[in-house]
């Protein structure tokens, strides 16, 4: 059993943070269709369905959270438990992660990702983590305004890297220091 696995789920009064479930499945795909997220999240599958979501569940989620080394969470409505998008940490290392998130089409505007950010980078603080990374488009001013709102500062000009989906892009740095 991971460390992280000991600290979920976290929760504030809007949202909380878990583990993904064969519940989210149905949603979680839903999701994925969504214009903006097959734009920007650069998810490592071009399709998910439910089906899909189930066996990720069983399989490399849960082997990540076992490890340590990959945590994919559901963002979910605190009361309610509807799922409303997903954050992951992913190249976990000693002391730093790099930071992932999406919102479903019906999460947005609500101030979701603000709040899922925060309590990810607590995670990971409490964690022993130091530091987290986040790479974004340019073009995404969304996540952009989020990270810098959330304490993450843009490391200058957009730099070639590969994103999850396996394709090289031009992604802007961010950096957060979770010692400070």
């Amino acid at each position: 059993m991971s460390h992280f696995e000991t600290l979920l789920p976290i929760r504030d009064s809007l949202v909380q943070l878990r583990p993904l479930a064969h519940r989210d499945a149905d949603r979680y795909a839903e999701g994925t269709r969504d214009g903006d997220v097959l734009r920007y999240a650069h998810l490592p599958l071009s399709e998910y369905t439910a089906e899909i979501v189930r066996q990720l569940v069983d399989t490399v989620v849960a082997e990540g959270l076992r490890e340590g080394t990959l945590l994919v969470l559901t963002i979910a409505d605190a009361v309610t438990d509807e799922f409303l998008g997903s954050v992951v940490l992913f190249d976990v290392r000693e002391d730093r992660a790099e930071v992932g998130f999406w919102l479903a089409p019906w999460a947005r505007g609500r101030g979701v990702a603000g709040r899922a950010l925060d309590l990810v980078s607590g995670l990971a603080r409490t964690a022993g983590l130091t530091a987290l990374e986040a790479r974004t488009l340019p073009e995404n001013a969304a996540s952009r305004r989020l990270l810098e709102r959330g304490g993450f500062t843009c490391g200058g000009e957009p730099a070639e890297s590969v994103t999850p989906d396996g394709e090289l892009r031009a992604t802007l740095h961010y950096d957060q220091r979770l010692d400070a």
